[in-house]
């Protein structure tokens, strides 16, 4: 497993861009180029377990994750099933004078043939960090609906 962390900015303060990143029903409604569908199949108290159908670079696969939101500012993300099974992303949203430092801990641990492609790692590192830009992008545009 290889730890890496992303950090990014968002304009919006830190309440609404963690509320539209802990919308786990909704979410597919903000980013539809990459969740497919969410269906959540136990939701207690701060723990979400989905079943995701997710565009996984070109290809739709299912997986299964846990979400575990500790408001004001973290959101855990656990992968239990799937190719990248085990892979783990902590994110954390603090506040700036300009809206929100967003920091994205990311534990990857891939599966089966995936783990025998040894530049796979990097090429998930770049998207996962486009795909963040993009979701701020989408989360700033989306906060003027709510």
């Amino acid at each position: 497993m290889s730890t890496h962390n992303l950090i990014q900015k968002s304009n919006l303060k830190r309440d609404i861009i963690f509320q539209i990143s802990t919308d786990i029903e909704n979410f597919h409604k903000i980013m539809p180029k990459y969740f497919k569908s969410l269906k959540i199949i136990s939701n207690s108290l701060n723990e979400i377990i989905v079943l995701e159908s997710i565009d996984f670079f070109g290809k739709n696969i299912e997986i299964k994750t846990k979400h575990i939101i500790v408001k004001p500012n973290m959101h855990k993300v656990f992968i239990l099933s799937g190719p990248a099974k085990g892979t783990s992303f902590i994110e954390t949203y603090d506040s700036n004078s300009n809206g929100t430092d967003i920091s994205i801990v990311v534990n990857l641990k891939l599966n089966g043939i995936l783990k025998l492609i040894p530049f796979l790692k990097i090429l998930i590192l770049k998207r996962m960090s486009s795909v963040m830009s993009e979701f701020i992008m989408c989360a700033e545009s989306y906060s003027k609906s709510i």
